[in-house]
């Protein structure tokens, strides 16, 4: 490696950090949810059940569906996504979320995209993607290594067993089962590497990305980023081993990771603020699988909520704030009042979640994460609709429409619009009514 000013190693390591951070986050979730607890390349994994304060394998997750999980190695063959049809009497969305290794959204199958009857699609790598399938949709996909992020709505607690129903007709099948032909050989195995998630802010991130930059080529118009990259030893395959490097560069590399890792949590509280909500970026063709050089946005959506869906499929909106400004507090109590008729405008559903400053759910008395389409609101007189953040119990009818905050601290709201009819759409925002323990 060609000996670098400390000043010029860690602007490029602040660069190649800022690049390669969601492909390590992917690739951490792929230890962790395959080789960390021995379950299985091509086999979904999941049930019918809502996440808790207790799951915090994934920041920010949904309290509204069930998760399907599978990931695929397509090193061998193709894999056929199998999916049944789902009743729609009453109402249920689901959707298969095609991820990369950089965490792009491939595409989708799901009730949005490709409608509610049953289908098979043909998850194919690059090099062998078929020209006709019989009985199947061909989907190409970038890489040797994708997630399958399955979710299924629950319509309620006592909805668990139907969507369990739904749940368990999902399923891989490599494609030379589907056509009844030969197994092919088995495809080299890749070199893991045991991956806790706190490699992320040390030198050996760049050791995980080297890996991760594996799982599928780079496009093409990466290539000036990744040869500057590799003047600090970055790149697909290059080996990297932080206990050689001197110190004087080392430091220079660390500090680069710290700036870039700061950079990318100020990030996640940036862009155009709304009635204190962090507003969805609607315009952008982020997620897509084109080139596209935003990847200081690609970093902080995987800070933020890593998988979030396409702006076609969910909006998100992040409040941090009160209709003043003021980070919200759980020492404070707050009202959400959205106008009759003014519910957020979603073909599918919509919810409002809370979580803590750990980007998890908050444990509370009543297991309650979230309100939404399925509860049971109360609704003034006038038609509107207000929802109760705080701490404490609210009296009597306001109980429906209470979304419990910590006691104390930080959190954030985030509102979830599953098909969004429209991309306008702006919520009334969180109005401080006094301390909780007043």
């Amino acid at each position: 490696m060609t000996p670098l000013p400390p000043k010029e190693a860690q602007a490029i390591a602040y660069q190649a950090f800022m690049y390669g951070y969601p492909l390590a986050e992917n690739y951490s979730i792929l230890w962790q949810s395959t080789l960390a607890v021995q379950q299985q390349f091509n086999t979904f994994y999941g049930k019918a059940q809502l996440y808790g304060p207790s799951d915090t394998t994934v920041i920010t997750p949904n309290n509204d569906t069930a998760y399907s999980q599978g990931w695929l190695d397509l090193g061998a063959e193709p894999i056929v996504l199998q999916v049944p049809a789902v009743p729609q009497n009453p109402p249920r969305y689901y959707s298969f979320q095609i991820i990369d290794a950089c965490t792009n959204n491939v595409d989708y199958v799901g009730s949005l995209t490709t409608g509610t009857a049953a289908g098979n699609y043909v998850l194919a790598p690059p090099g062998m993607v078929p020209s006709n399938v019989p009985n199947a949709t061909v989907i190409a996909v970038p890489g040797r290594y994708i997630f399958l992020l399955g979710r299924t709505q629950i319509l309620g607690p006592s909805d668990i067993p139907a969507a369990q129903a739904i749940m368990d007709q999902y399923a891989l099948v490599p494609l030379s089962q589907f056509l009844g032909q030969p197994a092919p050989a088995p495809a080299p195995a890749t070199p893991f590497l045991p991956a806790a998630s706190s490699f992320v802010t040390t030198l050996a991130f760049f050791e995980y990305l080297n890996l991760a930059l594996t799982f599928q080529t780079p496009p093409a118009g990466d290539a000036p980023l990744l040869d500057r990259f590799a003047r600090i030893g970055v790149g697909p395959g290059l080996p990297f081993n932080p206990s050689t490097l001197d110190p004087e560069l080392a430091g220079a590399l660390q500090r680069g990771i710290l700036e870039a890792s700061n950079a990318i949590t100020h990030k996640t509280k940036e862009g155009a603020v709304e009635n204190g909500w962090n507003m969805p970026e609607v315009n952008l063709p982020y997620f897509g699988t084109d080139w596209w050089t935003d990847y200081d946005f690609r970093s902080m959506i995987a800070r933020a909520g890593i998988y979030a869906n396409s702006p076609s499929e969910a909006l998100y909106y992040r409040a941090y704030q009160d209709t003043h400004s003021k980070p919200l507090d759980g020492a404070n109590r707050y009202t959400v009042t959205f106008p009759a008729g003014q519910l957020p405008p979603a073909s599918a559903f919509w919810s409002l979640t809370m979580y803590g400053a750990n980007q998890f759910l908050v444990p509370n008395s009543i297991d309650r994460y979230s309100l939404g389409t399925q509860s049971n609101l109360t609704v003034a007189a006038d038609g509107s609709v207000t929802i109760y953040v705080q701490a404490n119990a609210p009296a009597g009818p306001k109980m429906p429409n209470w979304l419990p905050s910590p006691p104390s601290g930080s959190f954030y709201i985030v509102l979830r619009i599953y098909g969004p009819e429209t991309t306008s759409y702006i919520p009334p925002g969180l109005v401080q009514v006094d301390s909780s323990n007043s």
